[in-house]
């Protein structure tokens, strides 16, 4: 996974909130015009303004609802980091906790309302699928890291985990480290399928009980989480396999350059991007 776009409404005070509230580094090669791209640990976050009137996606805080979730920044320590933000005026949306998995988190709201999430430590998967991948994540919160934030997942709620098993494992390639399972814990019966792409990962929930259609449509000005960079070695021929395997490729109204951009039947939006070109 290569990076997560973020419609928002004033590129100059996304710039401030994500470079200097959380210390991403702008990519002036990749930036210009209505876009920002700004580095966060090995992966970046595409900023696009849409201008002052854009359009909300819909998005609801209730983990039901199909589709983008929040993303998430994995950092050294959570309640400092959530107190710098609360002294900014930043809406914290959950305080500080500790969670099951054994990490503690956060959640707070960008100036458009996105949905972010601090975490910290390494995840206790419960089962764990991987031991390997697991071992290598451990190892990277103790070496080669500078304590900035740096991006960590993107999470979606989907309606059957079989599918997207099918979509991101068996299609795309993204192996399972492991999961968190809560359905003798929670009444929705919900379980976190954790795909690691790389050094970052795509948190997938899925729930027995019902869940709600995603509102997502393909507006150029859309605010909030709009897709997920997915590095491959030939999109046409991933596009193919996408369709296969259940995903409609979509293009942003009145936008051409969405010719690489496929979503799910959650209408989880991946933007496909030929290896060593983003």
């Amino acid at each position: 996974m290569s990076h997560v776009e973020i419609g928002v409404r004033d590129l100059t005070r996304s710039q401030e909130f994500y470079g200097g509230l959380l210390g991403f580094t702008p990519v002036p090669a990749e930036s210009g015009g209505d876009t920002l791209v700004m580095q966060a640990g090995e992966a970046r976050v595409r900023l696009v303004e849409a201008g002052p009137g854009g359009t909300p996606s819909g998005w609801v805080d209730d983990d039901l609802q199909r589709g983008f979730r929040h993303f998430g920044l994995k950092v050294d320590e959570v309640d400092a980091r959530v107190a710098r933000l609360a002294e900014a005026g930043v809406e914290i949306r959950v305080q500080p906790l500790d969670a099951f998995g054994g990490v503690r988190l956060a959640f707070f709201a960008d100036p458009d309302g996105a949905h972010l999430e601090f975490v910290s430590g390494p995840l206790q998967y419960q089962p764990l699928w991987s031991p390997e991948l697991a071992a290598e994540e451990e190892a990277s919160l103790v070496g080669g890291w500078d304590g900035e934030p740096r991006f960590d997942h993107v999470a979606v709620t989907v309606a059957d985990l079989d599918q997207a098993l099918a979509y991101y494992r068996d299609t795309l390639g993204i192996p399972v480290v492991g999961q968190l399972d809560r359905r003798d814990q929670d009444e929705r019966g919900f379980v976190i399928t954790y795909f690691r792409a790389g050094r970052t990962v795509i948190e997938v929930f899925s729930f027995d009980a019902g869940t709600a259609p995603n509102p997502w449509q393909p507006e150029p000005d859309l605010l909030g989480i709009r897709a997920i960079g997915i590095d491959v070695a030939d999109p046409d021929t991933t596009r193919a396999a996408l369709t296969a395997a259940g995903g409609e490729p979509v293009a942003w109204r009145g936008d051409g350059r969405g010719a690489d951009l496929v979503a799910d039947r959650d209408r989880v939006v991946a933007n496909l991007v030929r290896a060593g070109n983003r």
